[in-house]
């Protein structure tokens, strides 16, 4: 059996069009924790529930096109948040 690690870091997604979720930001894939790259994260995303994006079906099966508002990415270790995307008050999509 393997062993269970916690992650360091965290990603808490809050969408326009449903409540929030939460899973493990991995450095390797989404790289260090910075503000640019949050951004990045969060336009890709979003960009991702388009038509012809990886996550279409997503936005086929609610029958609308969600909209990531803001990400924190949190460090697990004292809950301190170390980077931030907030959509604008006003974003084209």
């Amino acid at each position: 059996m393997g062993r269970s690690t916690t992650p360091t870091f965290r990603a808490e997604v809050k969408c326009t069009n449903w409540n929030f979720s939460m899973f493990s930001w991995d450095c390797k894939i989404y790289g260090r924790p910075t503000q640019e790259n949050v951004d990045r994260y969060r336009d890709k995303m979003n960009k991702s529930f388009q038509p012809g994006g990886s996550n279409y079906h997503v936005s086929k099966n609610r029958g609308m096109v969600p909209h990531i508002s803001e990400v924190n990415v949190i460090r697990q270790a004292g809950g301190a948040i170390v980077a931030t995307s907030k959509a604008p008050s006003f974003e084209v999509v």
